[in-house]
């Protein structure tokens, strides 16, 4: 029994383009979400401001200060997290 496509031999993974978009947003949405969440308690915990350019530039991740740490760990804690959701997504 010869296997065609890129599946290496199991019929269930074959390439399917609609899939990896689908895990590419799902992962891309779980990553915002997350720091989106990790933003808010640094914003109870450490009185720092939730802002847009917080989320998406890197200028507020100064690794010289004690709030530029805390966002770098944010930053850490989402993406080991969202390591952990590419095993299940």
């Amino acid at each position: 029994n010869h296997s065609h496509g890129h599946g290496h031999g199991n019929p269930q993974a074959q390439f399917n383009p609609r899939l990896i978009l689908a895990q590419i947003i799902s992962l891309q949405a779980f990553h915002y979400f997350l720091l989106g969440i990790l933003f808010q308690i640094n914003h109870v915990l450490f009185a720092t401001t939730v802002t847009v350019d917080r989320i998406f530039t890197a200028k507020y991740l100064d690794v010289w200060s004690a709030i530029g740490w805390v966002d770098n760990a944010a930053i850490l804690i989402s993406s080991i997290l969202g390591s952990i959701l590419l095993v299940f997504i």
